[in-house]
C-alpha cells in the first residue's frame, strides 16, 4: 500500500483532491470538513480513492456525503467562507457600448417596479462564449460576457441576459431532497415573460 498523506487546506469551497505521485497518495481536503462525522470522512476516503482508481463508488457513501454537503449548516458555512475567502475581479458596469448599471436600472422597473436593489455589475474580463453570464450569491454580483459589449449586439439580447440573472436573485437555488434547482417553476414562467425570448436565445446560440 502506497503512503497516505491528507492535509486539510484553507480552500474556498468544499473542495477535494486527490492524486498518485511518486508513489505517495495525496489528498488534499477543504478544511470545512474537518469537524465532519468520522462516517462522512469515511465516506470521502472512499470516494476519493475510488476516483483515484477508476473503480464504482458505493451509492451509500456517495449519499452520505451528498446529505452532509446539502445539510443547512454546512452550505451556510460554506457559503460564508467562500464570502470572506474568495477573490472577485470587477471591471466595473461601463463598457464601451452599453451600461450595465442603465440596463439594469431599466429592467427593474419594467419587470420588478423597481424594488430590486441593484447587485454589484461587472463586465467579464474577457470576450467569453462559454459562460455568458452567471449571478454570484456569495459576492452578490452579476458578471456578464463582453462579447454582448459590441454595436452588432443587439440591446434585447443583453436585457434577455441580465434579466436571467436578476431572476436568480428573485429565486434563490434551493434544495430539493439532494438536489439543486437552480430553475423553479417560478423561475421559468417569469422568464417566459421576457417580450424578446425567442429571438435572444437564436442570437444567444448563434454566439
Amino acid at each position: 500500500m502506497p503512503v497516505i498523506q491528507v492535509k486539510f487546506r484553507r480552500f474556498t469551497s468544499l473542495n477535494t483532491r486527490i492524486r498518485l505521485r511518486d508513489g505517495q497518495i495525496l489528498a488534499s481536503l477543504s478544511d470545512l470538513l474537518e469537524g465532519a462525522p468520522e462516517s462522512v470522512i469515511r465516506a470521502i476516503a472512499h470516494i476519493l480513492l475510488a476516483k483515484l482508481y477508476k473503480k464504482p463508488v458505493d451509492a451509500a457513501h456517495n449519499l452520505r456525503y451528498k446529505r452532509f454537503c446539502s445539510s443547512a449548516a454546512v452550505t451556510r458555512q460554506a457559503e460564508l467562507i467562500r464570502t470572506a475567502r474568495g477573490s472577485k475581479r470587477f471591471f466595473g458596469p461601463e463598457g464601451r457600448y452599453f451600461n450595465l448599471e442603465e440596463v439594469f436600472d431599466s429592467l427593474n422597473t419594467r419587470f420588478f417596479s423597481g424594488l430590486m436593489g441593484r447587485p454589484e455589475l461587472t463586465w467579464s474580463e474577457h470576450h467569453a462564449k462559454r459562460s455568458l453570464g452567471h449571478y454570484d450569491a456569495a459576492h452578490n454580483t452579476i458578471v456578464v460576457s463582453r462579447v454582448f459589449d459590441r454595436p452588432s449586439s443587439p440591446r434585447y439580447a443583453l436585457e434577455y441576459l441580465l434579466y436571467h440573472e436578476m431572476l436568480h436573485l428573485k429565486h434563490p437555488v434551493k434544495m430539493r431532497g439532494l438536489r439543486r434547482c437552480v430553475h423553479s417553476a417560478e423561475f421559468k414562467t417569469e422568464e417566459a415573460r421576457f417580450p424578446h425570448l425567442a429571438d435572444a436565445l437564436a442570437f444567444i446560440r448563434r454566439l
